[in-house]
């Protein structure tokens, strides 16, 4: 039996979509904070990770997966090229399986030297919004989301 096609008052609706304008945005804003981050080698989604191991001194991989909204993939995506440049080490308790990241003397300087360029793109981004709620309803939107799951 064949489909019908969308009507007109549907693909409207599938244009509005919500996801699609947060994933957008998400993309524009991701582009700014990587542009100014480069110089150092860092992408905006490694910094999360690095500002973690630099926090936490030891952190279980599985336990930041979580708390950044991340899948271990992804994760694991992201961490490698921080390994690769000496910001931070993964290591596993002798007979665990438990692998944590603990950062390294550069990686601790790098975060250091990095803060003042992010804190930079982070207010500009910030006095971008179209008013200072929208940015913490959108902070609001993620955590409830995550808490959700994804149903």
């Amino acid at each position: 039996m064949p489909t019908k096609a969308p009507t007109p008052r549907q693909l409207q609706d599938l244009q509005g979509c919500v996801c699609l304008a947060l994933r957008r945005a998400a993309r524009v804003v991701t582009q700014r904070y990587d542009a100014a981050l480069r110089p150092f080698g860092v992408r905006a989604t490694q910094i999360p990770i690095l500002t973690a191991a630099v926090a936490g001194e030891r952190v279980p991989l599985a336990a930041l997966a979580e708390t950044l909204g991340m899948d271990r993939t992804t994760l694991l995506r992201n961490v490698r090229p921080l390994v690769r440049g000496g910001l931070i080490e993964v290591r596993q308790e002798a007979g665990s399986r438990r692998a944590e990241i603990r950062p390294t003397a550069k990686g601790r300087e790098r975060l250091a030297r990095v803060y003042p360029v992010w804190r930079g793109v982070q207010e500009r981004v910030k006095s971008d919004l179209p008013d200072p709620a929208f940015g913490r309803a959108l902070h609001g939107l993620g955590e409830s989301m995550r808490r959700r799951g994804a149903d």
